[in-house]
């Protein structure tokens, strides 16, 4: 489970299918762990003892694990799972890493105009826009005021800005902020992505990130060196 509301009720269900229906509090034979995707703060749902293993990221969240009757020998502290792109830039996928060319992968991972050539986007100073690969968190909103504030910023230092939104899966948002929908400014370069498969990329071509506060988002912002402005956070 990588969700905090999957633990209570898929172990019960595991134990009745694994006893053919004979018992919901025991008898599982299913291997089932959790991976806790939080950082710093996790709500109590997390953590449940049944499971076989339960992954957390850091100290912080161990203990919280162990206030909530978790067995210390069924706590791995692992660090988030971030995928290999963030740590290993430009990393080829096709095997495993240990048959990768570290030092050749590592070339240009901040040579910002050459990543932005690569994307198809202009060397200039650029905001990227992101709300998870559902596009959630307002992102059309924040798209249009952050556009109306660079378009003024524009206007009154004779700059040019760029802002990329990556709408994910989010069709109604790319459709709405792309032309003829939405007419930009002349002194902002404004690119509307959907789903894609290379964000380490557009992270490393960016100079801020305005997101969500998902912890995954954080962690490789964190790990491009990338400063981020938050919003949208779930309480807890």
């Amino acid at each position: 489970s990588v969700h905090p509301l999957c633990q209570d009720l898929p172990l019960k269900i595991l134990n009745s299918l694994d006893t053919n229906g004979q018992s919901r509090k025991e008898g599982r034979t299913t291997p089932f762990v959790t991976v806790v995707t939080d950082l710093g703060g996790a709500h109590p749902t997390w953590f449940n003892d049944g499971v076989d293993k339960c992954f957390v990221p850091s100290n912080v969240l161990k203990n919280a694990a162990l206030a909530r009757s978790v067995k210390l020998d069924k706590i791995v502290q692992y660090g988030l799972p971030i995928r290999r792109g963030f740590w290993r830039f430009g990393a080829d996928y096709s095997g495993t890493p240990e048959q990768q060319n570290e030092a050749e992968e590592k070339l240009g991972v901040h040579h910002k105009p050459t990543i932005r050539e690569q994307l198809g986007l202009l060397d200039m100073p650029t905001v990227l826009i992101v709300g998870g690969g559902d596009g959630m968190g307002g992102i059309v909103a924040q798209a249009q005021a952050v556009g109306e504030k660079l378009q003024k910023l524009a206007a009154a230092s004779s700059s040019s800005f760029q802002m990329v939104v990556v709408c994910g899966n989010n069709k109604s948002a790319q459709t709405t902020l792309s032309p003829p929908q939405t007419q930009w400014g002349p002194d902002i370069e404004v690119n509307v992505q959907g789903f894609v498969n290379n964000m380490d990329e557009y992270m490393r071509a960016s100079d801020i990130l305005i997101t969500k506060a998902g912890p995954g988002t954080i962690a490789e912002a964190s790990i491009c060196g990338l400063p981020c402005i938050l919003s949208s956070f779930l309480p807890g």
